[in-house]
Parts: structure tokens; sequence; C-alpha cells
């Protein structure tokens, strides 16, 4: 844990422990001088000290007489010596004290004049994150050829090979930033990076905004609203020369800026966003700039090539070999006063697979159960495919530690009083929550003092501790909109405005003018609200966002998205037109394939997505779409090879393992099917997992079993999903649990009224049929959209024979009633096709 050694005065001590206060008194050693005797006092004292990372001298003149304040300035000076003090602040009471009162060595440390308390605490706080920042990777091993590497790109051995900016590609948590800020400390005289995200939707504009936020805080909250819209009305040459004079005062600052991949650097083949390729192509002129883009995959170098510019150079980060593994283990076990054994360094080697993140995601493990336990129960068995899903399964975290990680997942970043006052937490708890959440490295500080869960986390977190709650968003909204309200002296205040603004529209509460949305927040929640299945707020997000800027290509892919999850095919396809007009050609092609796939016209969709490959669209996901096809036509040998080339693009991807255990269920292979169930718990919501092992019992034979999952599936749902729920009426209706099906069929028409209508429709029809109500069944398959597919006329057939058998009939419509149901046997020609639930669903 990292804490603050306070020294002070008595005299000073009622503005000593309400700076303290506000900073989170688990965070500060104070008053250690009250709690000893006599000779004892010295020896507390000197403890505390070696237990401290930062030193912070309140100065005043009644300090500078104290005796005691004078033994702690000698000990800080000697522990800062050792290297065990790391910062050191002094706190100036008093203006009338000059420097030459102070001891020399505390005249070149950090200085700052108030008497009042919170701009105290907050730069007191500042200083400890700094440290946590620091400390959250504090052992370094390996790497040494990717160093040398990104030292060759910033510093060719020939003359003018060399280039101002670096990718580091590589998946998240691999060691990406630790590497590249290892390597600017080292060879060019930089502190630390600066990392920026580029986010879906951004522009020039935002991005200088952004870095504006960062580098020039604002006294009040109104200033930073000024500032940004003043920034986003700029045209795009102004900017673009906004954003690279930021980038000047950041390198100015000793520190490097890095733009990391938010979802907005790299496009789905990999093309850099064009206005980054502005500002990298003006690097020339600012000779000063160095800078480096953090990526998961390798960018395209094509728009480069075509622009007349230098690819550029790529230092990509694979997993740690075993040997440093083991060296990183025995550190780290060491730090934390762990004894391990030689077999258990080398379990914990083979668990993580060369993942550093993974080492203090087992070491924390190994704390909680011990060694010997935590290796018979083979905890760290499935640390390769997602370390951070094992690790929340297994970890033990409390009540209020799950809940700060639910809020900050969706609401981040936070000042600490609004993450405190949202979840009603006392000052002891939330320090010690904190702490604790800082230190598994879950929870990160920001460079401007607040608050933010780790990136990669995110998702991992909303699936084991489930979606943040409306009531739990109104909280938050209202807790910063009020400390908005209030706040002075601050930084990086767009961050919190724009936090205000999601939190606002998730609750559905009115925005307020402390509210700030930049272009890409609106494109985040169209995108959010649609994988949330809530369609029509998607449509209404991503309308919004198309307003702003027409061409705004992320918002109109997922308001295309949205409209054909709603059966609005015309609009879709109004909007693939304007695609196509706009020049977004394969993306054009690829949507329409998922606007056919869910008509249920799978040959069309092939088609289409064929024609998305012939021009040059690439990734995971169309090779899953294709696959999906596939397995609807029968053509399981082509459906197996779509999806083994996009296994090889992502192969945790929670859509791509879904349906490789769809296309085993097909073959039949029930062993393939359940060991990849194993894999998808690791990587995919509870419910899923649920619903998934549900449909593979049903496909297979085991019915009752089919339901008892599809039923724990509702269960686990925060909001359950159109297929899950649709599952379960089946399983119902199929083990005659027919109130239960009613029950349930009736919130699925609630819910999704708008979704899917032949789904619910025939499963109207065979509840009907359930009961015996033959004639109902009937009419409700006059209703159906696409009355030939072979479980429609299925069903039709079931209730013609229905009518036929209890029926009473006039000759004239018994034979016509035959007649329907001989066209409706010859059309199935002996095929008992159930409700495909799978076909036409979210791949994401």
């Amino acid at each position: 844990m990292i804490k603050a050694f306070f020294s002070y005065s008595t005299q000073d001590a009622a503005f000593v422990r309400e700076v303290a206060s506000e900073v989170g008194r688990a965070f500060a050693t104070i008053d250690c001088r009250s709690f000893h005797a006599g000779g004892d006092i010295l020896d507390a004292i000197d403890e505390a000290l070696k237990e401290s990372a930062a030193f912070v001298f309140f100065l005043s003149k009644a300090a500078l007489a104290s005796p005691w304040v004078g033994h702690e300035i000698r000990e800080a000076r000697f522990q800062t010596a050792m290297g065990r003090v790391k910062n050191v602040l002094v706190v100036r009471l008093d203006t009338n004290i000059t420097p030459e009162d102070l001891p020399e060595w505390l005249n070149r440390t950090k200085h700052i004049t108030t008497i009042a308390a919170k701009p105290a605490a907050r730069k007191i706080r500042t200083v400890i994150d700094d440290l946590v920042r620091q400390g959250q990777s504090p052992r370094f091993v390996g790497r040494a050829a990717e160093i040398a590497a990104l030292q060759d790109v910033y510093s060719a051995p020939e003359p003018g090979a060399e280039s101002q900016v670096a990718c580091v590609t590589g998946l998240p948590r691999i060691g990406r930033r630790s590497t590249l800020t290892k390597m600017v400390r080292e060879s060019l005289d930089l502190e630390t990076l600066l990392v920026i995200d580029v986010e879906p939707g951004d522009t020039v504009q935002a991005l200088a905004a952004k870095l504006s936020a960062l580098v020039d805080p604002s006294e009040t909250p109104e200033e930073s609203l000024k500032r940004t819209r003043e920034i986003t009305a700029l045209s795009d040459a102004q900017a673009l020369a906004h954003a690279l004079a930021k980038f000047q005062e950041i390198c100015q600052y000793h520190q490097m800026p890095v733009l990391h991949d938010g979802g907005g650097l790299l496009d789905n083949d990999g093309d850099i966003a064009p206005y980054i390729l502005d500002l990298i192509k003006s690097l020339s002129q600012y000779p000063e700039i160095v800078t480096a883009l953090l990526t998961n995959r390798r960018p395209s170098p094509d728009r480069l090539i075509a622009r007349g510019m230098r690819p550029l150079g790529v230092v990509h980060l694979r997993p740690l070999e075993d040997a440093d593994i083991s060296r990183l283990v025995g550190l780290m076990a060491k730090a934390r006063q762990i004894a391990l054994l030689p077999a258990t360094v080398k379990e914990i080697t083979t668990a993580v697979c060369g993942y550093p993140p993974s080492v203090t995601f087992a070491l924390e493990l190994i704390a909680a159960y011990g060694p010997d336990l935590g290796i018979r129960s083979r905890m760290l068995s499935d640390f390769s495919s997602s370390p951070l899903t094992t690790y929340l399964k297994q970890n033990k975290f409390n009540s209020l530690e799950q809940k700060i990680l639910r809020v900050m997942a969706a609401n981040s970043p936070l000042p600490l009083s609004v993450l405190q006052e949202a979840t009603s937490t006392s000052d002891d708890g939330i320090d010690k929550a904190l702490i604790h959440l800082i230190d598994v490295s879950l929870i990160a500080p920001t460079t401007a003092g607040w608050y933010e869960v780790s990136g990669p986390a995110v998702d991992a977190i909303r699936r084991e501790f489930g979606a943040c709650s409306k009531s739990e968003y109104g909280a938050v909204a209202a807790r910063l909109d009020d400390f908005l309200d209030r706040a002075e002296d601050g930084t990086d205040f767009l961050a919190l405005q724009r936090t205000l603004f999601r939190a606002m529209d998730k609750a559905g509460q009115q925005s307020t003018p402390r509210a700030y949305a930049l272009l890409t927040d609106r494109v985040k929640l169209a995108d959010q609200y649609y994988h949330e299945q809530e369609y029509q707020r998607a449509v209404d997000m991503a309308t919004d966002a198309l307003d702003a800027d027409p061409g705004m290509h992320q918002a109109r892919a997922t308001l295309i998205r949205a409209h054909v999850k709603l059966g609005e095919f015309t609009e879709a396809g109004d909007h693939i037109a304007e695609l196509k007009k706009r020049g977004q050609i394969r993306d054009a092609f690829f949507l329409n394939g998922l606007l056919e796939r869910h008509r249920g016209e799978h040959r069309e969709a092939l088609k289409h997505y064929q024609k998305a490959l012939d021009n040059g669209r690439g990734g995971m996901a169309i090779h899953r779409e294709m696959a999906d096809c596939c397995l609807r036509l029968g053509d399981l040998q082509r459906a197996d090879e779509h999806i083994s080339r996009a296994a090889e693009k992502q192969p945790d991807n929670r859509y791509v393992v879904d349906l490789k255990i769809q296309i085993a269920c097909k073959l039949g292979d029930r062993d393939t099917a359940l060991s990849l169930l194993l894999r998808l718990a690791d990587i995919d919501r509870p419910e899923m997992v649920s619903h998934r092992a549900s449909r593979v019992e049903y496909l297979l034979g085991g019915i009752e079993t089919a339901y008892e999952f599809a039923q724990k599936a509702v269960e686990k749902s925060d909001n359950v999903r159109f297929e899950v729920l649709a599952n379960y009426v089946l399983c119902a209706l199929r083990t005659s649990r027919i109130d239960e099906a009613s029950t349930a069929l009736d919130q699925l028409d609630r819910k999704f009224r708008m979704q899917r209508r032949d789904i619910r429709t025939g499963l109207r029809a065979r509840l009907s049929i359930a009961q015996q109500d033959y004639q109902t069944a009937y009419e409700y398959t006059e209703k159906f959209i696409s009355p030939e597919h072979p479980v429609h006329l299925l069903i039709r057939r079931d209730a013609l024979r229905g009518i036929l058998d209890r029926t009473a009939l006039a000759p004239e419509q018994r034979a016509a009633l035959k007649a329907e149901l001989k066209r409706c046997e010859d059309r199935l020609a002996g095929r008992e096709e159930d409700f495909d639930l799978d076909a036409g669903g979210d791949l994401g």
C-alpha cells in the first residue's frame, strides 16, 4: 500500500487532520507520536517512515521549531537516500518563511503554498497516485529485444532512418505500456507516458479537446466546457495545429504523448484513421515531438504508402518466455513476502502462459488460499485463456468491492468523493476497498487525479458482477452533477463531464448544463444500447450522431444493424445505399449480408459477404458471419472452414467459440461441444453460458436438462436477451410446463414486441397446440412473415392435424384442410425442423 508520512507541528494538527481526511486516512500516516510514550516515540517515527513512500512536510514556524519535526526531517532524508521514500512534498503554510530557513535538500523538492485543505489534499493525492501508477508494474523482466527494437525506431543506426513515431502492438495487458515506459525513460530522457484514447467517432477536433483538457486544466467546469466548445468548432486544419501544439507541450513536460486504440485508431481492415495520418505526416515540422501508437494489431501500411509516407516501425510484444515469467514470479512473491517452493513457481509459470498481469492475479489467489490449495484445486489452470475472468471468478471480492467495480466499469473516470457517495460507503470502507482494487491493478488513478477501471477489465467485470443498474447510474449522475457544480481548481473536467452525460442517459434522466458529450460518446452509447438489445435507443442515439456528422461511418453502421434487428429492413437498406454513395463499398456489402441473414436468406447473405471479401473486407467478423450462414444451410464443412479462419484471428472471441459449439452440435460431437462450453465459461457472461448449455442439451436430446439450464439463464440475467427468454419458453413447452411457458411468452412479447415476430408467433402457435387449441394455433400460422419456412410449415401441419382429428367440420371444409395438410407434408418431405433460435442471432 502506498502511504504518505505527514510531518507537522501540533499547533497545525487541526489543519493536517482535515487534509488527511480529504486525502483518505488509509493513505496517510499521522499522529504516530500520540500513540507511544518515552523512548518508543523515535522508534515509532522511524518505523512509520520506513513504511511510507512519500514524505509531506507541513511548513510553518512552529514546525521548524519542533524537535520532533526536526528528527522526522533527518530520518526522511535518510530514507530518501535509501530509496524507500520516493516522493517529497513541502506544503508551505506561512509565506513569510524563506528558503534559507529550510534544509537545502528540502529546497530541491516539490513545494505548494496554501492555507486551504482541499488544494493541499489534491496535490498530496496526486503525489500518492503517481506512486501508485509506478507501483502497479514495479518489476520488469525480459523485453530486451523489444526495447532494442523501439530504440532502433527512434534512433536508427542509419542517418535519416529514425522516426518520431513507433507502433507498439500486442494483446491488452501484455506489457505494451510498461515496455514503452522503460524505453522512453532509459533512452529518450522522458519521465512517463501520457496516454490518450482514440475512440470510435473521434475527430481531430475531439482529439484536440482531449489533449487540451489534459494539458490546460481549468479552474472551473464552466471554463472547461467553454474551451471544449471553442476547440470542437475549429476547422480541421486549426484543430490539427492545436493538437500538435499540445503534443509539443507534453514533450516539454518530459512526457511522451501516446495514442491508444480505443476503437477509433484503426478500422476493421487495420487502416489508420485519416486525421491520425494527417497528424503523423505533420510531425516532420515538429522535430521535438516523439510519440507512439498502442494497438492490439498491426496497422496496414497501405494508406501510409498511398500518401507518400514511410510505413511505421512496428514492435510486437509476444508472451514472455518461461524463464522471464519465473523471475517475475520470484520478484513479485518476494515483494509480497510470499514464500514459494520451486514447484509452486513452476506451476504458476505454466498457468500464466507468458502473460505478465496473470502473475499478479495468480499471487493474489495464492495469498488468499495458500499455495497448496491453489495448486491442488487447479485454480491456476485456466489463466491462459482469460486471466481477468479467471481471477474475478476465483478471488473473493467482498460485496463493496464488487459494487465499486460494477459502478466504475460503467462510469469512469470518477473522483473519489463521488464514488464514495454513489456507493454509500464510509471513509474507512472506501479507502480499504480502493487500496485493494488499486493494488491488484483493477482500478488505476488517472493523470488528472480521478479513478478509472483498467480498460481490459471492463468486460470481465460486467460478466462476473453484472451490469450497472439504472438506480446506480442515477446515483452516479446526481453525485457527479453536484461535484461539478461545486468544483474548483481541477484537472480534466472534460472527462468527468462526459461521464456525467453517459450516466444521465443510462439513468434515463434529463441532461444538465454540466454534462457534455463528444461525438464518440453518442457513437459508443449507440453501440452499447445495440449490444444490450435496446435497439430503438440505439437507433435514436445513432441518429443523433449522424445529425451531428452525416459522415460518421461507425454511427451509420450501428444504425443499420439496429434497424435490421427491429425488422426495419427498408430503413436499413436505405442507409446501406447511403454507405455505397459515400464510397464505403465493402462495408455496404457486409451489412447487406447481415440484412439478408436476418431475413433468413442465407444464400443471398453469402453472396454479399463474398463481395465484401472481394472488395477487401477482412477481419474475424466476416468469416464468423459466413460460418453462421453455412451452418444454417447445412454446409458444415464450409462452416468449419470459415469459423477456423475467424478463430485464427480472435481465438477467444465469445461469438466465435459459441458458433463452434453450434457446429459441434450439428455434427453430433457432444465431447467437443462440452469442452468448448468450458472455454466459453471463461469469456462470456454466466447467463449466456447457461443458455448455450441449454441449447447443447436441447439439440442433443437432453430436454429436461435443457430446461434446467434455460431456467438458470433467465434467473442469472440482469437484462434478459431475446434468445435466452425464447429458449426458456421453448424448453418449458417441450417439458409440458404450460403455465410457465405462457407467463414467459407474455414477457417476451412485452419486452421484444418489435423483434423477431415469426419466432414469437411460432411460439404462440406452439403454446396453443400444447393447450389443444388447434384453431387458434392455425390462425397464428396465418400471420407468419415467412410462411414457407420449414418450422412454420411444421407448426401449421400440427395445427391442421389437431383440427382434423378433434373438430367436427363440414365436408367441404374438411376436404380443404386435408388438401392444405398434404401440401404442408409434401413441402416438408419428412423433415422435422425445430425453431432455430440461433439463426439471426446477435454475432456482435
